[in-house]
């Protein structure tokens, strides 16, 4: 705690001093100030020094007083259909949850994963990775398949602060982004990255290519590692607390309501493409619709004594941040300033792919995941000319960085598994720090002698 208080008074008194340059004689960007609430703010989310919410509260009011941006840019996070997916998926998990279908379909899990923990965590992260190709959102994903997974640490005895339970969390909340970063409709940053290409440089990328490209390193390794380093690092063995008495027994009225109810708000999270409706609005439909009286669902008042609305404003803050960035002109001129100090020049293509996939990895530090590729699109092409790599090369190196998150604010998928599960910072950062250091000795090299063998660099 000691050490997290040092280094969130350093990034307050660091974003002080960026905050107060402007004010001095000309030479100064006025977008020091910009950087200087990020600064605290970052420093206040990486180290939890204050809860999580009060830190995104602070943000909102020194960018509102200060007039850094406007207050439709500051709050966007509120207008983010990730806020309202999450709030949907916490009403239609504590319906899950109530009803006991949560424990039903947890022992149909263990049945299916195995008796041991390794088979468990693994069968975790590949369910989770399949969903994708089904479902559209991450966040999603999360919200609805995490009460089950925490009904599944009850049952094999993993309680609260058990190794166990803690990787069976992790599994669901990394497992369903890292992995999918190689599926092209199954994360926020895949779209952002996809539409803006289109948008700004006209090239639209397939679904198959984006496959090609990054599955076999991004998706499948992932997919084998992560579970391996979740058995070492939180080991654990299972000890079933709970008999089969409940799993055995019927279907409920209210589980079949809420199986039906489930089954339709699948079904349009998957075929949004054709109906045009987001799947925020679905999820906050279906959790609408759990919470009504006449449903039967829920009793009354149990969303208010369930729900802590905390993570929910975290979460605005988090996106509101890497929207301001953005609009602020933050993000173009860290950019900028990161490709001159990386000095991408061309000649060695190995190099320069580290370079790139750095320049990405130290930007989505302060622009956050879904920020980050809006940012590095608009300067893809200077990063084109600096390489002398095709366009589609620079612009799909972007994808090899996001695997490399180390903290929750970083990704909402995260945020929304830290909601749901109350995991403290430092759960996270003992699997996602190792498996960063991975990812850059073993899957950033694996992902660009893949590309060459595709002929993806100039010779």
């Amino acid at each position: 705690m000691k050490l997290n208080n040092t280094i969130a008074w350093g990034a307050v008194i660091t974003g002080l001093v960026l905050f107060l340059l402007p004010i001095l004689p000309v030479g100064y960007h006025p977008v020091l100030r910009t950087a200087g609430i990020v600064t605290m703010t970052l420093g206040l989310f990486v180290t939890a020094a204050l809860p999580e919410y009060l830190s995104a509260l602070i943000f909102f009011f020194l960018c509102l007083i200060f007039s850094v941006a406007s207050p439709d840019v500051v709050f966007s996070g509120f207008l983010s259909g990730a806020v309202w997916l999450v709030l949907g998926g916490l009403i239609l998990g504590i319906a899950i949850e109530e009803s006991g279908l949560a424990m039903r379909i947890a022992r149909n899990l263990e049945k299916l994963f195995g008796g041991n923990y390794l088979s468990i965590i693994t069968g975790t992260v590949v369910m989770m990775t399949l969903l994708a190709f089904l479902m559209p959102s991450a966040v999603g994903r999360v919200t609805i398949m995490l009460p089950v997974i925490l009904a599944l640490a009850d049952r094999l005895g993993f309680v609260k602060a058990r190794n166990g339970r803690i990787g069976l969390v992790l599994a669901v909340g990394v497992g369903t982004l890292i992995p999918t970063f190689s599926i092209l409709p199954s994360n926020v940053p895949n779209v952002v990255l996809a539409g803006a290409a289109e948008a700004i440089h006209g090239v639209r990328f397939t679904y198959t290519d984006w496959f090609v490209l990054h599955f076999p390193v991004i998706g499948f390794l992932s997919m084998c590692v992560l579970p391996l380093m979740i058995r070492y690092i939180f080991p654990d063995e299972i000890s079933p607390q709970n008999s089969d008495a409940n799993t055995k027994s019927p279907l409920t009225f209210v589980e079949k309501k809420l199986i039906c109810i489930l089954i339709v708000t699948l079904t349009l999270w998957g075929t949004d493409n054709f109906h045009g409706v987001s799947p925020a609005w679905i999820s906050l439909g279906a959790g609408i619709f759990c919470a009504l009286p006449f449903s039967g669902l829920l009793p009354a008042g149990e969303i208010i004594k369930k729900i802590n609305f905390g993570p929910i404003i975290f979460l605005a803050g988090v996106i509101g941040m890497g929207s301001v960035v953005t609009q602020s002109g933050l993000g173009e001129v860290l950019a900028n300033w990161l490709i001159i100090n990386f000095d991408v020049t061309p000649g060695d293509n190995f190099e320069n792919f580290l370079s790139v996939v750095g320049i990405g990895f130290a930007l989505q530090l302060v622009t956050t995941l879904p920020g980050q590729p809006a940012i590095m699109t608009a300067v893809a092409e200077s990063l084109s000319v600096s390489t002398g790599w095709p366009l589609v090369t620079v612009l799909m190196a972007q994808v090899s960085a996001w695997a490399l998150v180390i903290f929750p604010y970083q990704a909402p998928p995260l945020v929304a598994t830290k909601a749901i599960s109350g995991l403290p910072i430092s759960a996270f950062l003992r699997l996602l720090l190792p498996f960063v250091v991975f990812g850059w000795l073993v899957s950033v090299p694996l992902q660009y002698f893949w590309w060459e063998f595709l002929g993806y660099f100039p010779n």
